[in-house]
């Protein structure tokens, strides 16, 4: 039992049930692989303003939010609360996320300023779970 309670057992990496690592397999992202700094929202006023004039969409794991911008593409910014997790749970939450916005989302949303911010929930989730319910939001809008 760790300082904070009990520590859920792995669902992927080299301490998993099934020993699989799906990381050890994959190389460095190439530079067009990568989420670029113009694409992403890091200022706090930038959040600030997704936030409070934006629209809204509570998921079961995750809320959405989401605003116009002037970029003419979509920005993410990200906001991954501690709940009293390890940074470890922390860091593998954000870059899964990152990941979804990446590979699923960037390419479909229009010209948006979106935060998500993840709920407590989300930290149990698997990756597939957190993909069909941003692809869901995404079809909710189209």
């Amino acid at each position: 039992m760790g300082p904070r309670g009990a520590v859920p057992a792995p669902q992927e990496g080299p301490e998993a049930a099934d020993g699989t690592d799906p990381l050890e397999a994959r190389g460095t992202l190439t530079g067009a692989e990568r989420l670029p700094r113009v694409r992403r929202l890091a200022r706090t006023a930038e959040l600030r303003r997704v936030r409070e004039t934006g629209r809204r969409r509570r998921l079961a794991h995750l809320d959405v939010q989401w605003a116009d911008n002037q970029a003419g593409h979509p920005r993410m910014g990200l906001i991954v609360p501690k709940f009293q997790s390890s940074a470890v749970a922390r860091n593998r939450l954000r870059r899964r996320l990152k990941e979804l916005w990446r590979r699923e989302l960037m390419g479909t949303v229009p010209g948006w300023d979106v935060v998500i911010f993840a709920r407590r929930e989300a930290y149990g989730a698997g990756f597939d779970a957190l993909r069909d319910e941003l692809l869901a939001w995404r079809a909710r809008l189209a």
